[in-house]
């Protein structure tokens, strides 16, 4: 092997260990975060009295370490030592399912065979006189006991009698404990399905309904010789969390062959009945929709929906006009899920106007980087006004130590298309081209850095006394930032970086103050804060492939030392 060869071997291994370093750093702080939910979660049945769980399982003494059963749940022993039992609560996990007017957490015990010992209710942020009624009730919640986990989540399969007046608050009770064992909520709040006599209603020619297969809240309506009449659209469940005057309203709405509505029907309610009649009774509000294509009504904003309220009943119908429109919305997404499915179809659907136009400026970015563009009026004027308009003031879209330690804790989250185009950007080109075309083209504070360089013309150099400091500045950051994010330390990472500076109204004074300081730095040493400052793009430079990649420098050091703390974090006993 030629030494040029061997050289280029030894370089491409040990970025690639430096790679796998980062990797493995990523991955810690996922799994720490994770783990921290769980002792967060469990962390205050510590405090529980023992009395409250001897309630329900006798031969408990003491609650113990975690439980490797439940996750977030902890181990109930006896006297002796020896596990009887797991004991966990439902929230945040089943903070998911809201009742009247909000979620209950469950304090839960379980046998050593993971059999429901007993339920209470140990906090509720729904109506205190529902939760009271409960409570009172000798049978709700004892009616979870005996019961096995897996039946706890069987998606309210054999769902407990409800308390009268309570039936709300007690269903998502029951949706608490299955969504919280890992099952599902129950299909919807309302189990009558509407009927031929219902439907004939809106279509008078009717002689047949049936559902539809890819969707239940969608009703197929036949005439004669099974002549599609149209179909209806039923609000349940999409819209079983809307709430009027005192719970949720089913109705469905008709469309004819054409894809337009041919009227609205109210069903079942659990708001006040003289109200629901109201709204059922009114023709106005029965037509309000009528002639409007599926499209339209599936695009208006839920909380302008142009009902005014039927008078005497305003609040009831106007949760029945959001429902509409909810499950209007909520079938459309469905329709676009079938065709594409995937997080490549999800991100498709996430597209508007100003995200289409925010990733053309990064593709045009990313072309001018590797073309004669970059060194043109274009690439040194146009481009960085580009990127400082609309990804920056326009957009807010900057790579940020607290975006990218965030996604690693807790995922990409929905709809972030632009910035995740920018993160793949930003980490894949450095180490397939040896360009970090993110910090040089693609990042607004780096384009106002390139402009202020451009029009002041800073010439000062940093003194020499400060340049040892200012080299390991970004670095300190990068490593704060990391430990922040593995240790979750009461740190706000976007007070170390200036970017949140680009949406004012919601920037804190600490990134204000870095993003005038930096800018201004930046106007007598030229680049300043990109050169001296900034850990985001100390660490995209980490990852750039280069001549020297091969030799191992302190940078590595300190990479491998946030490694080691993240290792120990994650599985140091406790």
């Amino acid at each position: 092997m030629r030494a040029s060869d061997h050289s280029r071997v030894r370089r491409l291994l040990t970025h690639g260990a430096r790679l796998a370093v980062v990797a493995a750093i990523v991955w810690l702080v996922h799994a720490e975060h994770v783990a921290f939910l769980g002792r967060q979660q469990a962390a205050t049945l510590d405090a529980l009295p023992i009395g409250r769980v001897q309630r329900h399982l006798p031969e408990a003494a003491a609650i113990g370490g975690a439980s490797p059963a439940v996750a977030g749940g902890r181990d109930l022993v006896d006297a002796a030592g020896e596990r009887v039992g797991v004991v966990f609560k439902t929230s945040p996990v089943g903070d998911a399912a809201v009742g009247f007017s909000g979620p209950t957490d469950l304090l839960v015990v379980c046998d050593s065979g993971l059999r429901v010992a007993g339920v209470e209710i140990l906090a509720s942020r729904d109506t205190r006189d529902h939760v009271a009624a409960i409570e009172r009730d000798p049978g709700f919640l004892k009616s979870f006991a005996g019961k096995s986990l897996d039946d706890l989540g069987d998606g309210g399969a054999s769902k407990p009698d409800a308390v009268a007046g309570s039936t709300l608050t007690c269903m998502a009770i029951a949706e608490a404990l299955a969504l919280r064992v890992g099952g599902e909520a129950g299909a919807g709040r309302f189990e009558k399905t509407p009927s031929l006599d219902d439907l004939e209603k809106i279509f008078a020619d009717a002689v047949a309904i049936e559902p539809d297969v890819g969707d239940p809240a969608v009703i197929r309506v036949l005439a004669a010789d099974r002549i599609p009449l149209g179909w209806a659209l039923r609000t349940s469940p999409a819209a079983d969390r809307t709430i009027g005057y005192q719970g949720p309203t089913d109705a469905v709405i008709g469309f004819d062959p054409a894809g337009r509505v041919a009227g609205v029907l109210v069903l079942e309610s659990y708001d006040n009945e003289p109200y629901v009649g109201y709204v059922r009774d009114d023709e106005a509000f029965r037509g309000v929709y009528r002639g409007m294509t599926f499209e339209e009504l599936a695009g208006i904003d839920p909380l302008d929906t142009g009902i005014e309220g039927v008078s005497g009943a305003t609040m009831t119908s106007q949760a029945v006009a959001r429902g509409i429109v909810q499950a209007a919305s909520h079938h459309l997404a469905h329709q676009r899920g079938r065709k594409e499915s995937g997080l490549v179809g999800g991100l498709l659907r996430d597209l508007d106007g100003p995200r289409l136009g925010a990733l053309g400026v990064i593709a045009t970015a990313i072309v001018t980087a590797f073309t004669r563009l970059r060194g043109t009026w274009f690439g040194r004027l146009a481009l960085p006004i580009a990127v400082l308009l609309y990804l920056g003031f326009g957009a807010g879209a900057l790579l940020s130590q607290a975006q990218l330690w965030g996604w690693s804790q807790a995922g990409v989250p929905r709809g972030a298309v632009v910035l995740l185009a920018l993160g793949i950007a930003a980490v894949v080109l450095p180490v397939t081209t040896r360009r970090n075309v993110y910090c040089s083209h693609l990042c607004a504070h780096g384009a106002a850095q390139q402009l202020l360089v451009r029009f002041v013309q800073p010439k000062r150099t940093i003194p020499e006394r400060l340049r040892p400091w200012l080299t390991f500045l970004p670095w300190a950051l990068l490593g704060l930032a990391i430990l922040t994010a593995v240790l979750h330390l009461p740190l706000a990472l976007v007070d170390i970086e200036p970017f949140d500076g680009y949406l004012p109204m919601v920037a804190g004074i600490a990134a204000l103050v870095i993003f005038v300081v930096s800018l201004v730095a930046s106007g007598f040493y030229p680049m300043a804060y990109c050169r001296h400052a900034c850990p985001t793009g100390a660490l995209l430079d980490h990852l750039r492939l280069h001549g020297r990649s091969d030799r191992l420098t302190w940078r590595d050091g300190v990479m491998m030392a946030c490694l080691a703390v993240a290792a120990a974090a994650h599985w140091w006993p406790r």
